[in-house]
């Protein structure tokens, strides 16, 4: 006669089930997200070894002018005062050619590019980014503020955020600043936007946020009832 199973083992073995469940969930969802980023994890690849051409055509195949790209810019590179003082900024708080720690930044130190700067917590090693900042001058030229959410909460309907995505990841990896300087198709009120990408470490010597410069260049006003680009 078959040896039936008591509750208490049905219980387990329901839980098991559950949580194998949850794993492959898991597991399948990460793989999802990578699919839905892999653009990011080209041009990310792009950026570490230089080969800019490669994301200037991911711009030219969506109608928008191919960004700037700069690594550990020099001052007369950066074309906007308030990020030369924020790179001057952070290059004082870092140490022996080492990226600034998180703990020596205050923002009561950087009211010179206030509203214009974010903070962004590393998620996973540099999966995802998390918004702590979001600045509000930031966050009134693009139209809402996105403090707590993360880059990849944006998807990858456009091919700006697997940009976003590409050039924090590289940072993170590199522990090194970069600057961008990116031009959104033309039904974007921003004629463009630059961002300076400076990393932070914590006590461990890992880069686990980003402090962020990032300054909108001349407004252009669109035409009654149409609908620009989110970036």
């Amino acid at each position: 006669m078959p040896r039936r199973c008591s509750c208490s083992s049905l219980a387990i073995r329901r839980a098991l089930c559950r949580e194998v469940g949850a794993m492959h969930n898991g597991i399948d969802g990460k793989r999802a997200l990578d699919r839905e980023f892999e653009i990011a994890a080209g041009m990310k690849q792009a950026l570490l070894e230089d080969r800019i051409s490669d994301i200037s055509a991911v711009f030219l195949r969506n109608g928008a002018h191919p960004p700037e790209i700069a690594w550990a810019p020099r001052t007369e590179q950066i074309p906007d005062p308030r990020l030369q003082q924020l790179n001057d900024y952070w290059r004082v708080k870092a140490e022996d050619g080492v990226a600034a720690s998180s703990k020596a930044i205050d923002p009561s130190e950087m009211r010179f590019i206030l509203g214009y700067v974010m903070l962004l917590d590393v998620l996973d090693g540099g999966a995802d980014f998390r918004y702590r900042l979001y600045g509000s001058l930031i966050a009134e030229r693009f139209g809402r503020d996105v403090t707590g959410r993360t880059v990849r909460d944006f998807g990858d309907t456009e091919y700006i955020v697997n940009f976003f995505l590409a050039t924090y990841q590289a940072v993170t990896e590199t522990g090194r600043p970069l600057l961008s300087t990116h031009y959104p198709r033309p039904g974007s009120q921003t004629a463009s936007w630059s961002r300076l990408i400076l990393p932070l470490v914590d006590g461990a010597g890992a880069v686990s946020r980003l402090l962020v410069g990032q300054i909108p260049g001349e407004w252009r006003p669109r035409a009654p009832g149409a609908t620009p680009p989110s970036f």
